[in-house]
């Protein structure tokens, strides 16, 4: 079941990804997102609080530990909010928003004390695939309404 745009009994509408206007607010996020990723980057590095010399101890780990949480947070989250009503639900909460961005943001900045180059890899990984999952939902949408 798809989630409606009509107001629910607390007063806020439902997220729907298929809209033109929440897909461009979608956007706008991925590179407010990518901003904050970059001052976040800047900030580790100039203070240097994380060693930036080192090498990890295994390539295949530290890409599959950018890679993995990037897409689960990346493309995982707006695709459980479109699909699944509970979550939609719970994405109107304030609480569960700051969880999201802090879960986000904490991710990319712990990845920092493992190898800087994993945190870079998470913050690419979570921008395309967000930007994939919000075009793939949007873009779905617009084929089925001009095809039906």
């Amino acid at each position: 079941m798809a989630p409606s745009t009509t107001p629910r009994q607390s007063g806020v509408e439902s997220v729907d990804l298929t809209e033109t206007r929440t897909f461009v607010l979608g956007i706008v996020q991925v590179i407010l997102t990518a901003i904050a990723f970059g001052l976040m980057f800047y900030l580790v590095a100039a203070t240097r609080i994380a060693p930036l010399g080192s090498t990890p101890e295994s390539a295949t780990f530290a890409v599959l530990l950018g890679s993995i949480p990037a897409v689960i947070l990346g493309a995982g989250v707006p695709y459980l909010v479109q699909r699944r009503e509970y979550f939609n639900r719970l994405n109107d909460s304030t609480g569960a928003r700051v969880v999201g961005t802090t879960v986000t943001f904490g991710t990319y900045f712990v990845l920092f004390f493992y190898h800087p180059v994993t945190s870079v890899l998470y913050a690419i990984v979570y921008l395309l695939s967000r930007v994939a999952i919000l075009v793939g939902i949007y873009g779905v949408s617009r084929i089925k309404a001009t095809l039906a």
